[in-house]
């Protein structure tokens, strides 16, 4: 190999190495789950529903109890990479759903709407023959759980609403602003590109994510009202450099039934991806998990 070619090769593999190790422990769970999914044993189940126009997509790993896991908006079922292997190992069996439109679930033919992903939800617990189920949701997957909480409270038993807001006016604007214009013009390609296979929308991204962003605008609309209704025991998680309001996620812990708070110091909107470790143990002391 000619000279220059070592020289390129050593500094694409610092460079990789560099990457590596700067989204630590992003990339140590990353792997995790990749060595876990295809080495260990596991009963796992893939399979689908068609509703409202629809072809949900989902996947069940493990037996026991069952626990189900519900992303963000614009994401999909992979963004909960550091959480699948030790839950399932802990003896649960845990449920992954891609929502509406979102990795490999279609769009159908009804308006994108919290409303209608709760109902999604609840196909595919009824498909697996799941009477009642913990739920730990994040963002989008967070308000799908507290609409659950509220109106089918005879399926749900614990919730963990990580980053959810019951109403706009808890969203920070500011925040949201800053997330989604963070990168340089420069990275715009390679950023929609990112965009585009994290949401599993590929070129269809752009069009979810348009109507996913007018959504956030206007919903969820639930009231304190709505949210004393909400009988199930709810661990709300916010990160303390969220996009959440802190202030509403205090009110969203004071107001339901039986709910607590837990903030995650140094943390932003992707707590799950960012600050596993700790966002782990909380799981595990609220659900009464090994972790």
């Amino acid at each position: 190999m000619k000279p220059w070619c070592i020289k390129i090769a050593i500094g694409v593999l610092v460079i990789v190495l560099s990457i590596i190790y700067g989204l630590k422990p992003m990339s140590v769970n990353a792997l995790n789950y990749v060595v876990w999914k295809y080495s260990t044993p596991i009963k796992s189940q893939t399979g689908s529903i068609d509703y409202q126009g629809a072809h949900i997509h989902y996947v069940s790993y493990g037996q026991g109890a069952p626990l189900l896991l519900l992303h963000g908006g614009l994401s999909n079922k992979l963004s909960w990479f550091s959480q699948v292997p030790w839950l399932v190992e802990s003896g649960r069996q845990v449920i992954l759903i891609d929502t509406r439109g979102h990795g490999y679930s279609t769009h159908g033919d009804a308006k994108l709407s919290y409303e209608i992903f709760a109902e999604d939800t609840l196909q595919v617990l009824n498909q697996l023959g799941i009477q009642r189920t913990d739920i730990i949701g994040w963002s989008d997957g967070g308000i799908i759980a507290l609409l659950l909480g509220l109106h089918a409270p005879d399926r749900i038993g614990k919730i963990v609403a990580i980053s959810a807001n019951f109403h706009p006016s808890g969203v920070i604007l500011e925040a949201d602003s800053t997330q989604k214009y963070a990168y340089g013009s420069i990275f715009k390609t390679l950023k929609d590109k990112s965009r585009a296979w994290w949401s599993g929308a590929g070129d269809k991204h752009a069009e979810l994510e348009t109507e996913i962003n007018e959504l956030w605008h206007v919903a969820p609309q639930m009231t304190h009202t709505h949210l004393n209704s909400i009988t199930a025991p709810t661990l709300v998680v916010v990160g303390e450099n969220d996009m959440i309001d802190l202030g509403h996620s205090r009110v969203l812990a004071q107001k339901v039934a039986q709910g607590r708070l837990e903030i995650i110091p140094q943390a932003g909107h992707a707590a799950p991806i960012t600050h596993a470790d700790e966002l782990n143990k909380l799981i595990s002391v609220f659900l009464d998990i090994k972790q």
